[in-house]
């Protein structure tokens, strides 16, 4: 099954991407994974070998990035950080 993803980002989020040369990610196969209704992603990246989700977390309902790892075609989240420049800061 395909997911299309938001593309829309911020000033903030796009000067990463730039200095860090990702690939914004508009759409993703989503056929195994262990992800919950919540973790689907809803916008994606590539940061070198790893993917970077915004999912909603299941406990505040609040935006959270995350990391991916995708072993054999399927996707597992590695770590979360709250925002975007933990997240940065956390990479």
């Amino acid at each position: 099954m395909k997911f299309k993803l938001n593309t829309v980002y911020t000033a903030e989020e796009t000067s990463f991407f730039e200095r860090n040369n990702c690939e914004i990610l508009t759409e993703i196969k989503l056929g195994k994974t262990d992800f919950h209704d919540n973790e689907i992603p809803r916008r994606m990246f590539r940061y070198g070998g790893d993917y970077i989700a915004e999912i909603i977390d299941d406990e505040s309902g609040e935006s959270v990035w995350a990391v991916l790892s995708k072993f054999k075609g399927i996707y597992r989240l590695t770590a979360y950080y709250s925002d975007f420049s933990a997240l940065e800061n956390g990479l």
